[in-house]
């Protein structure tokens, strides 16, 4: 069956979850270009490193996506923020909040920080069959979204998060590693748009691609917006 609609709860915790991961595999790439096998005391290191940083890098990140994902008119937003007296010292809590447009959703988003963030002090990123087993959708979660929108929000949120990872490391390393992000996005995708772990097989990337995709419309709009967001980077 085709899908048109994605929960608007799944989309956010697919966000959080590559926020994370995006931003983690940034400074590894940065620090340890070359490193494939990650050992625990790594991701540990690199947690502790930016511990008192990484919910504002969070909220930074995530608050415009989650703006365009749960408003739909941006003017009014910027009107509502500005009668609020939201400045540049308003609390990244309070920001996360206000872009959640609801408590549940919010009290989701909270939940999926904080099982990211206990994956990482046990030295990993959250392997996806954990992000599946962990995900239950119930009535209140039933409030949905076009996929395009879903697509775009997941694809923004990875790049934002890895780029700002790598410039975080501090090093002489800029350059976003391809192999890295086609990473992050196939199983973002998968993330996404699966209920379950799918099997990867071969090394045919468009084919892979094309299957987290499911259809060839998914397919195109997930490589234009990865070419887009990258070319808003550099």
């Amino acid at each position: 069956m085709r899908i048109t609609h994605i929960s608007r709860y799944k989309v956010a915790k697919v966000m959080v979850r590559g926020f994370f991961h995006a931003f983690i595999t940034g400074q590894k790439d940065a620090l340890y270009p070359g490193v494939k096998s990650v050992e625990p005391k790594i991701y540990k290191q690199i947690t502790a490193d930016n511990y008192e940083t990484l919910s504002a890098r969070f909220v930074s990140t995530l608050f415009p996506i989650l703006i365009r994902l749960n408003f739909t008119d941006p003017e009014a937003v910027a009107e509502d923020m500005k009668a609020r007296h939201f400045s540049n010292t308003t609390s990244p809590k309070l920001l996360l909040r206000y872009a959640c447009a609801s408590k549940s959703l919010y009290d989701e988003v909270i939940a999926e920080y904080q099982a990211q963030m206990s994956s990482l002090l046990q030295g990993k990123l959250q392997p996806i069959d954990e992000f599946f087993s962990a995900y239950k959708e119930d009535e209140e979660m039933l409030d949905k979204v076009d996929v395009p929108l879903a697509i775009r929000s997941m694809v923004r949120v990875q790049m934002l998060a890895y780029s700002s990872g790598m410039m975080a490391a501090k090093t002489d390393i800029k350059s976003l590693f391809q192999a890295s992000i086609y990473k992050l996005m196939i199983y973002g995708m998968m993330a996404l748009m699966s209920d379950e772990v799918v099997e990867l097989e071969g090394d045919n990337l468009e084919m892979i691609f094309r299957k987290v995709s499911q259809n060839s419309e998914n397919f195109e709009l997930l490589m234009n917006e990865m070419t887009q967001a990258y070319q808003d980077l550099v």
